[in-house]
């Protein structure tokens, strides 16, 4: 893949010039304050960003804490444990593959009352970030597929404006995963085996062992429902539909990102 290249590269360079993680760009605030004086406004394009005191960019989005002890929370709670948990623990007892991936899809229809719990708590599609947003827009592209989607596509954009943990993740991951990029189209890539392979990249980025492990666990499940030949389809048309330029990482988001527990610059650095 041209991204191993691309960090081959990268890393002689970074190392050639004696730079380290260290002296990247990040936010500062927390180094020394509990809290920032911040002004909630609306960018160019429409979405949220919030200023905050002494920092050299501005935070896409604007995460409403009350939120992770509300409807987003409960609607994370039971995605992890009825749509991953329970297929992971169904896997390791032998239940057949077919039969798991039946009930993931039984137990994604029983989350229908928390979305519509969480609708009156969801950012239109237009305030939200550019990523986000193209997200919602290529989904609503393929909706008429299944009423799947839709259900999907309001859960997963309202988890990754909420939350830029999430959003920041995948938003690295497309660093590596680009089915519309060309050298995928000239080496007639396989977006299921290469969106595993940048997840297992993931993994080894993550810093804390229980990230690792939640990866783990979000690549096996999802490489196991992609065997399904609908939702195959469905993954398949939304590569093509999806600009994933829009998704990738600013330079706003990997100022803020290089904060948290995850190896972002893994592709300039081997720490």
């Amino acid at each position: 893949m041209i991204y191993f290249i691309k960090r081959f590269f990268l890393r002689k360079l970074y190392k050639l010039i004696r730079s380290n993680p260290a002296k990247m760009p990040m936010v500062k605030y927390w180094k020394n304050k509990e809290s920032v004086k911040a002004k909630v406004t609306t960018a160019r394009d429409g979405s949220t960003v919030m200023y905050m005191e002494g920092e050299d960019h501005p935070f896409p989005g604007f995460p409403r804490s009350y939120l992770l002890f509300g409807s987003l929370s409960k609607l994370k709670h039971e995605i992890k444990n009825r749509l991953f948990n329970e297929s992971w623990w169904k896997l390791e007892a032998g239940k057949p593959r077919e039969e798991v991936i039946r009930e993931f899809k039984e137990a994604l229809d029983s989350l229908t009352p928390l979305v519509e719990e969480a609708r009156i708590d969801m950012l239109p599609p237009s305030k939200m970030t550019p990523g986000v947003r193209e997200i919602w827009r290529a989904l609503e592209t393929v909706k008429h597929l299944s009423p799947r989607v839709k259900l999907i596509q309001e859960s997963l954009t309202y988890i990754l404006s909420e939350d830029d943990s999430y959003r920041f993740r995948l938003e690295w991951l497309v660093g590596i995963f680009n089915p519309r990029s060309w050298w995928f189209r000239i080496f007639f890539r396989d977006p299921v085996r290469d969106f595993g392979r940048a997840l297992q990249e993931m993994e080894h980025a993550e810093v804390v062992d229980d990230m690792k492990e939640r990866i783990r666990l979000l690549r096996r499940i999802l490489l196991l429902i992609l065997e399904d030949k609908k939702i195959l389809k469905i993954f398949k048309l939304l590569c093509q539909e999806m600009n994933w330029n829009k998704l990738k990482l600013s330079q706003a988001d990997k100022y803020f990102f290089r904060a948290k527990y995850f190896r972002v610059d893994a592709d300039k650095f081997e720490y």
